[in-house]
């Protein structure tokens, strides 16, 4: 782009409205009050010439050329030098492409950029490169350890948070990691916090009650379980994380001057630890916790002694709990006292036949789903609960691990992923089965956390208009071919996909089993494990 046309661009509506377009962008005035606003924050005439072509090179690229030039402008507005980062993208021509690719995709992870501009910089650096769980739980620990007080506690959750989001967020959406490397990643952040709020929370209550002892003067300990996505390695960027408190015991007192009874002492723990990971801060949004799988529900209590909880799965424990426990895993406090709960779990998990009874209890929860699905009016576009969406994945394969587990404990894993592979290994799978499911799986959790990152929203339903499904189809990578549009060739996936996904749940969870259908609205109120009132 030449001096002349730049200046007319910028002076002229219709010349933009002429030329703007072949930029990708839609909104041509408001795209050129965004390239005024850039030529007043003191960048040179040279510098805007070169931020401009760039600008032409990569636009047409993005899924939302728009968003992406309204979202670049608002960051050189945050950005303490724009003369110097104009210079940057003049000097390193690979800065301003990765940074339009993230303003296009998702609106939330550009909020948070342009509210703290230099994290770009640790972005570049970081270049989403996966870090491990210890490294992770090692630096936000003892980074939360310094903290005098709740609200520096919470600060600093929120902001290690954020700043690894980011960076989990770059390595999907620029270096396009995979799907496994993306939940991985997840999971591993939302574990290292969920340890750091326990300490922090640890060290609060002992500070004021003194150390927690059992009964028999033994140290009392705690341990936490994660269950569903945080369970099984595979986290969204909205997901609740499932957990359940378990403590050894709830006889006992602490030590303190103001001491409480050990059953006091872990309820306000947990209490206080949730508060940790769920309190909305100016730094950034928490975790939701859902603490409804535990014993009795929505009726127990946060947290549940070893005794107790063993007690309540072997004599109350239903089908729908035992899916659940597939993906339990131990991620805070006491690692041996978590580990050894799960282990004398497991012969209860994967019983070594499933009865009738468990067969009915699975149908009953699926028709559950669906039914809600439908009561919704989004069964068509909803990735998780629709038709052939991911819960049925989750489905076919959890019943494989059900049936089949007791004989084969190395089908015993909480990874969706992993246990599609191992369930294939062990002849629970064709070859042919297990590539669709993997194929489907990966794609639906990628399209799945496109709908999530756009806005950090808890979403799993796609849009209905063509625009923005079309902007929806290139994020997720479809270029336009020979024949078909981007949009056309992700719908005939997305269609083909799911309708694969739901014959095989119907192969495995109708064709292969006899039902009395004349029992199920009976069966599904006494299985629910959540009835709608």
């Amino acid at each position: 782009m030449d001096h002349d046309r730049l200046i007319r661009c910028l002076d002229d509506p219709e010349a933009a409205a002429d030329y703007l377009p072949r930029w990708g962008l839609r909104e041509t005035e408001h795209a050129r009050k965004n390239l005024l606003a850039l030529a007043g924050y003191g960048v040179t005439l040279d510098l805007l010439v070169t931020l401009f072509e760039q600008l032409s090179a990569t636009l047409p690229e993005l899924s939302d050329p728009d968003r992406a030039l309204n979202n670049l402008d608002r960051f050189f507005g945050a950005a303490r030098n724009p003369l110097g980062l104009a210079t940057l993208f003049e000097r390193d021509r690979e800065a301003l492409p990765p940074l339009l690719q993230m303003f296009s995709s998702s609106q939330h992870l550009s909020d948070a950029l342009i509210q703290d501009p230099e994290s770009y910089d640790l972005l570049r650096l970081t270049a989403g490169q996966p870090v491990s769980r210890e490294v992770l739980m090692r630096e936000i620990c003892s980074e939360v350890t310094l903290a005098d007080d709740d609200r520096e506690v919470v600060a600093l959750l929120r902001r290690n948070k954020r700043r690894e989001m980011q960076r989990i967020a770059y390595g999907d959406i620029v270096k396009r990691q995979r799907v496994s490397t993306v939940t991985e990643q997840l999971s591993y952040l939302a574990e290292a916090i969920c340890e750091a709020a326990l300490q922090a929370a640890w060290r609060k209550l002992e500070s004021r009650h003194g150390r927690p002892h059992r009964a028999d003067g033994a140290p009392a300990q705690l341990t936490v379980l994660a269950l569903g996505k945080l369970g099984g390695w595979e986290l969204n960027y909205s997901s609740d994380i499932d957990l359940i408190f378990l403590c050894d015991e709830l006889e006992g007192r602490t030590d303190g001057k103001r001491a409480v009874s050990l059953a006091e002492f872990f309820e306000r723990l947990v209490r206080q630890a949730i508060k940790y990971l769920s309190e909305p801060s100016e730094e950034g949004a928490g975790y939701r916790v859902d603490l409804r799988l535990r014993p009795h529900g929505s009726q127990g209590t946060p947290v549940v002694s070893v005794p107790a909880a063993w007690h309540y799965y072997d004599t109350a424990g239903r089908t729908w709990e035992r899916q659940a426990f597939v993906k339990a895993r131990v991620i805070a406090g006491n690692r041996r006292l978590g580990e050894q709960f799960l282990a004398r779990l497991e012969p209860w998990i994967y019983r070594r036949y499933l009865t009738s009874a468990d067969i009915v209890g699975i149908r009953a929860l699926k028709r559950r789903i669906e039914q809600r699905c439908l009561r919704e009016g989004s069964d068509q576009r909803n990735v998780k609960t629709g038709r052939g969406g991911i819960r049925d994945i989750e489905f076919v394969i959890q019943f494989l691990q059900l049936l089949n587990g007791s004989e084969l404990p190395e089908i015993r894993t909480g990874n969706t992923l992993q246990a599609i592979g191992r369930l294939a290994e062990c002849g629970c799978l064709t070859s042919d089965e297990r590539t669709m499911l993997e194929e489907n799986y990966e794609m639906l959790r990628r399209l799945e956390h496109r709908l999530q990152i756009m806005f950090d929203l808890q979403t799993h339903t796609m849009p209905e208009g063509e625009v923005e499904l079309k902007k929806l189809a290139l994020r997720l990578g479809y270029r336009d071919g020979p024949h078909r549009s981007p949009l056309d060739a992700f719908q005939a996936d997305y269609r083909r996909k799911t309708e694969q996904n739901r014959q095989l749940l119907n192969h495995l969870l109708s064709d292969a089993f006899s039902s009395d259908d004349r029992a199920e609205p009976e069966i599904d109120l006494v299985l629910d494990p959540n009835p709608e009132s």
